[in-house]
């Protein structure tokens, strides 16, 4: 089989493990009201389970990312949607405050495995120029989830309890297992494996992680996720209860996930603008996040459907901001066999961010209002030009390419 038609296999097989993987992630943030209910617990409870699963996440995240350079991508997948799957069906039938929490802290250290791993593989199938194709392809997963999640299944189990919004999720991810089983007998990964090197020792991944300042990539991750993810959770809490825009709440939650693909897309013209040059294609993006951030604090005391776009319009260029550090940037490692480690090292700065804001956007938001959030947001995009104008701009520059 050519190699082209080798990708398209594994990149359709990619794209839907990961969507389905975030059904089984923001299927919490579309039934918050309800899980509340059905537990006997606050909202700010779960909050804190948010929290939690940030933490798990971005803990499995750094350790499922060195792993990912070391195993075999599609064990490693398939353990990854049985544990998930399951776990989240478990959460479908059970009515313990306590069970979710633990059970939902697993789920995060679970949902670790995927997009490392699925990075590492596909990059061993796509060469340098279909590198920017196959980040764009794997960033809409995310989009397609959140639409799923909070348009398809809140209509379709409106009437219900919380129960199937975790239940059906999670019974797909466990037939994908069958899919994935099939691909390994049809592309065995030893073959491939076998025209690469072989994963350097760590000692050796951390001295060319300092030599080549990638910390600094690190800590822009940290402030993109505080904004990007750390937001997500609460949307649907602050458009139907906190802005009160009335029957239209749930449909204006659409354009949430449809801000997020433009933001992928966004990131790819601008990039393409710039002449590949990532770091002035993060200066473009952070800017428009301190500016939108502007407007939104202007204009904090007379929410409407503005608030809503100047909200979309953040999160689009935060998400272009977070595509050129997480999807795009480490494939340029595949020939130093470090894709899976450093997607897994910078979505653990990323949910490190986000588990930070999580709780603390929650509690800002229950006890000083809406004012106080752009504010926030604000703050952590004016840091994060900052930090791209110096170092973290600089490790961008490269891509790839040791000082």
């Amino acid at each position: 089989m050519e190699q082209k038609g080798k990708l398209k296999m594994v990149l359709l097989l990619s794209w839907a493990t990961y969507m389905v993987a975030y059904l089984c992630r923001v299927n919490i943030s579309t039934v918050l009201d309800k899980l509340a209910l059905g537990l006997s617990v606050s909202v700010e409870y779960l909050g804190t389970a948010s929290s939690i699963y940030f933490v798990t996440y971005a803990m499995g995240q750094f350790l499922n990312g060195i792993m990912g350079d070391r195993v075999n991508p599609h064990r490693f997948l398939m353990l990854a949607l049985a544990m998930t799957g399951t776990i989240n069906v478990v959460l479908g039938i059970q009515t313990s405050g306590l069970v979710f929490l633990i059970l939902w802290g697993l789920n995060g250290f679970c949902q670790s495995m995927f997009w490392s791993t699925l990075l590492r593989l596909l990059s061993c199938y796509a060469d340098e120029e279909q590198r920017k194709n196959v980040s764009t392809v794997m960033s809409t997963c995310s989009v397609t989830g959140y639409l799923l999640s909070w348009v398809v299944l809140s209509w379709l189990f409106e009437p219900c309890t919380f129960s199937p919004y975790f239940i059906v999720p999670g019974i797909i991810a466990l037939l994908l297992i069958l899919l994935w089983y099939i691909q390994s007998r049809k592309m065995p990964f030893t073959q491939v494996a076998a025209q690469r090197q072989t994963a350097p020792p760590l000692p050796v991944v951390g001295r060319e992680f300092l030599h080549d300042r990638l910390y600094f990539v690190c800590l822009l991750c940290m402030l993109v996720g505080a904004i990007q993810e750390g937001v997500v959770f609460w949307l649907p809490m602050i458009f139907t209860s906190v802005l009160d825009l009335g029957e239209g709440s749930l449909l204006y939650l659409a354009l949430i996930p449809l801000a997020r693909l433009t933001g992928v897309f966004f990131a790819r013209f601008t990039l393409t603008r710039l002449g590949d040059n990532v770091k002035r294609a993060m200066l473009t993006t952070l800017t428009m996040a301190c500016v939108l951030s502007v407007v939104l604090v202007a204009t904090s005391k007379h929410t409407s459907l503005l608030t809503v776009l100047l909200i979309a319009g953040l999160i689009a260029v935060i998400n272009a901001s977070n595509w050129f550090m997480i999807s795009y940037l480490p494939l340029y490692f595949s020939s130093r066999n470090m894709v899976a480690t450093l997607v897994g090292t910078f979505d653990f700065s990323t949910y490190v961010g986000a588990a930070a804001m999580s709780g603390t956007l929650g509690g800002l938001l229950l006890r000083h209002g809406w004012v106080m959030l752009p504010l926030l947001w604000l703050g952590l995009s004016v840091i994060a030009l900052g930090l791209a104008l110096g170092g973290g701009g600089s490790c961008l520059a490269r891509r790839g390419t040791r000082r």
